[in-house]
């Protein structure tokens, strides 16, 4: 199995898969069940059969046990008969998934991923004046972009402009870190702990509900 890397965090279990083989190889590693053979043999596009499969490989190795991914209508993945949350995200070479039972989200991003037409739609005219004035611009879009996408795959809220509801605390742009975000809906605040790391020319980002902090 290909995972490129396993790690236990404070937002829980998150496995990295490097896209390397085929989704004919891949099908030799995993069993179907019926409802997953029907679902696989709908798709038609060979990198979201592989991504299909492999976040499935992903879950069963993190939880050593096989089991379903079903969705929400809004089409967020639930774990089947699991007391876990899941979050799943897909760049060009990687899959993503992070297990956990407090409410998470995660995002992988190509770190040369050109986002600059929508920068403005998805950053705070407070957060585009750090981004542009950063040691690093793109990176900084990169992690701000993963962030976002993060704490929205955790929130339960629906139609959320980015932008303005999604806002995030300064922090130093580097290979790694740590920093906060929230996220504002009516008179109720969302608290988020954010993580981000590089690998692969992907920029890495998760996030947990910080609950202590509303109280």
């Amino acid at each position: 199995m290909p995972i490129a890397k396993k790690i236990e965090t404070e937002a829980g279990f998150l496995g990295i898969w490097e896209i390397s083989e085929t989704s004919d190889s891949l099908l030799k590693e995993y069993q179907f069940s019926s409802k997953e053979k029907e679902e696989f043999e709908k798709i038609k596009a060979e990198k979201r059969r592989i991504e299909y499969i492999a976040s499935r490989l992903l879950v069963q190795n993190l939880l050593n046990v096989k089991n379903e991914i079903i969705y929400e209508a809004t089409g967020k993945p639930i774990l089947k008969n699991q007391a876990f949350n899941i979050s799943i995200s897909h760049s060009a070479n990687l899959v993503a998934v992070l297990i956990s039972k407090k409410n998470i989200g995660v995002d992988v991003e190509l770190c040369n991923r050109n986002i600059d037409k929508v920068a403005k739609r998805f950053l705070s005219n407070e957060e585009f004046r750090t981004v542009e004035n950063s040691n690093n611009p793109q990176i900084a879009k990169i992690i701000y972009w993963g962030a976002k996408e993060s704490i929205f795959k955790c929130s339960d809220y629906n139609g959320v402009h980015f932008y303005k509801q999604i806002l995030i605390s300064p922090f130093p742009i580097g290979d790694e870190g740590i920093f906060d975000g929230k996220l504002i809906s009516g008179t109720d605040t969302e608290y988020f702990k954010l993580w981000y790391f590089t690998f692969q020319n992907n920029m890495v980002v998760f996030c947990v509900e910080d609950k202590t902090k509303a109280m």
